[in-house]
This record gives C-alpha cells, structure tokens and sequence, in this order.
C-alpha cells in the first residue's frame, strides 16, 4: 500500500515521470514474488510438519494401546480407540497445515496493518474499530454455538464406528435371525445423528464467511464514502491530493485488517474439532496404567498355577466375580473349571496372563505372585 500511495502521488504531479512509476511497480511485483515463495515454502513446510506429527501420533496411540489392560481397554473400547488413531490425528494433522499458519500469519498481519494507519485518520479508524468490534461478535456468538456441536461429533463419531464394527463383525449372525431391519434402524439413527450435527456446524460456517464479505464491503464503501466527503470539503488542492492518496492506502490496509480477521475465522473453523480430537488423544496418551510389569524372568518355568483365596471385581461393577477362590493345577494334570454363564470361568482364566489384577489373595505361577513376573515371560 505504501508504494500505491507513491505512484498516486506520482500520477497526480504535474509532470509524473514514467520511470518514477515503473520503478514503485517493481518494488510491488518483488514484494508480492517474495510472498509468494515464502508461502509454498511456509505450506511445504507446514505439510511436512503435519504428516510427520500425524504419523508420531499415531504411532503413539497404538502404542500406548499395546500396554493397555483389559481395564484401559474396556473403558475406551476398540470402536473410540480407532476413532482416536484416525480421525482425531487427521484433525489434528488438518489444524497444524491449515490452521496454524494462518494463527501465526494473521496476528501479524493485523498488527502490521494497524500500526501503519494508527493516527492517520480518526474518522477512517473509527469505521475501522466498529467493523472489527462486529466481526469479533459474530465470530463469539458462532463459535459458542459451534464448539458444543464439534465435540458432540466426535462422540458421535465413535458410536458410528462402533455400530458399523458390531454390524459387520457379526453379519453371520445377524442374518440367521433375519435381524437386518432392526439393525438398519440402528445404524441410520447414529448416521442421521451424525449427519445433522455435521449439517448444523457446516451450516454455521457457511454463514461466516459472506457475513465477513459483507463486513469488508461495507468497510471500503465508508472509508470511500467518508473520504469523499472530506475531499470535498478540503479547499487546498495538495490537500485533496494528500486526502485521496491516503484513502487508497488506509482503504489498502484497511482491508489487510479484515483480511486477517477472516484468517483468524479459517483458524476458528479448524480449531474446535482439532482441540476435541487433541484432548481425546491425549486421553489415552496419560491414562495410568493399571498393570505394571514386574521384575522376575525364568527360563525353565514348570508352569505350577495356583490360586490363594483370591477375590476379583470388574471395574464399576458392585459385586464379586470371584470370591475366596483357591486351587492348584500342577503340570501335566488336566484341571476342569465347571459353572454356569456368567459364574467366572473365563475370570479365572484371565487372571493368570494378568489381564486383570486381582483384588484380594494372590495369583502364582511356580510359586511366584505374577505381579511379580516379566508380563512377556508369565505369558
């Protein structure tokens, strides 16, 4: 804007000199060269950044997944961990491409743009002030609206994934008790759920952004209308050059202004799904582990299992699986484990690989507690 105001003053000289104009139009064409390098140079860094932050993320999850217990496990489930490693991850990989340059970009922009208008005009800033105080309103009251709705979507995500894996994990059965109606219900109702939510925020977004054009018109048609005005009202020609000169640079960043402002919405648009997907990923990154292995490593173990009075309980629930329950099956003998649906046949089982801990009593494998065993080497 800076060499705009230039060449307008150059034009309106007189006697304006065509190299004079040339030379300011270099200087713009080199400015708008540079920016333009720096941006493929800024997206392709920003997208290497991304994919590589994407796959730690990733690779992080699964990990951390690999250590859980049964405990972890079930408190997440195989359907929102899947949602956790996939879609989370993209909406964090999709903020830090998009979004976070324009987080950066914008600020400065915006500051840039101020400082070089501050004082000009009191009039123009004061046109300015009252369509940034707007467009901060309308992004407030949207984003209020919005941000609910972007973290009931990623619920919503995982029960779409979780209805879909049950579905076709068990198609066998499904279709041996003609139950395809009943699950189709199912499944449109979570579709439908997901679709609407999705329908509301898109909805949202599509009103930002023509409220926003609507904002910067309105802008320019007041510095323009305003400066009018006070050409009009200058009698000294210089001052009517100076007026009009200034106008297209305050105009010019004005824009800038708002144009950073608009940046700023992109970066409102990433940043609520992605702070969701950051905090359920997150979630399973600091969850404690609730089994730790222990120390003891043995090569030419017997495989001697027994039981002392041990008493189990699944997490939330409100009574025993297994209460005082006591045996030893040595090896090479053959061991049955007879009850009912439900009566803690396969808890038993479970407890001597540790895929549950043990509330009371003790666990032993060859005479040591399998808490204390390498959880590799015990199983």
């Amino acid at each position: 804007p800076d060499y705009m105001q230039d060449i307008t003053q150059i034009i309106v000289t007189p006697d304006p000199q065509t190299s004079d104009v040339l030379q300011q139009g270099a200087y713009m064409l080199g400015c708008a060269l540079g920016s333009m390098a720096a941006a493929v140079v800024t997206g392709f860094c920003m997208a290497m950044i991304g994919a590589t932050l994407s796959r730690n993320m990733r690779a992080a999850v699964f990990d951390q997944s690999m250590e859980f217990s049964m405990e972890e496990y079930n408190k997440f489930g195989a359907a929102s961990l899947i949602t956790r490693s996939t879609n989370d991850v993209t909406q964090v990989q999709m903020f830090v491409v998009m979004g976070l340059q324009m987080a950066i970009k914008s600020p400065i922009l915006a500051v840039w743009a101020i400082t070089k208008i501050a004082g000009k005009n009191f009039t123009w800033t004061m046109a300015t002030g009252a369509a940034v105080i707007l467009l901060l309103i309308m992004m407030s009251v949207l984003l209020s609206l919005v941000m609910p709705r972007m973290m009931r979507m990623q619920r919503i995500t995982d029960d779409l994934n979780r209805v879909t894996r049950e579905h076709l994990g068990g198609l066998r059965v499904i279709r041996a008790y003609n139950a395809q109606d009943f699950h189709d219900k199912r499944f449109e109702y979570t579709n439908t759920e997901l679709t609407d939510t999705n329908m509301f925020v898109m909805r949202s977004f599509a009103f930002m952004m023509p409220a926003m054009t609507s904002i910067m018109s309105g802008l320019s048609l007041a510095i323009y209308g305003l400066g009018a005005s006070m050409i009009n009202s200058a009698t000294d020609p210089s001052d009517k050059v100076r007026l009009f000169s200034e106008m297209i640079v305050f105009s010019a960043y004005a824009m800038q202004v708002i144009g950073a402002f608009m940046m700023l919405t992109m970066v409102f648009i990433f940043f609520p799904r992605a702070r969701v997907a950051y905090r359920r990923i997150r979630e399973v990154l600091t969850i404690p582990i609730s089994i730790r292995d222990g120390q003891v490593s043995s090569a030419d173990a017997r495989g001697l299992v027994e039981f002392r009075n041990v008493d189990f309980r699944y997490p939330d629930a409100d009574d025993d699986a297994l209460h005082n329950v006591s045996f030893t099956a040595r090896p090479g003998e053959t061991v049955a484990i007879i009850g009912a649906t439900g009566s803690g046949k396969s808890s038993i089982v479970n407890l001597v690989p540790r895929f549950y801990d043990v509330a009371g009593g003790k666990v032993l494998v060859d005479g040591v507690d399998v808490r204390d065993w390498k959880q590799a080497d015990l199983r």
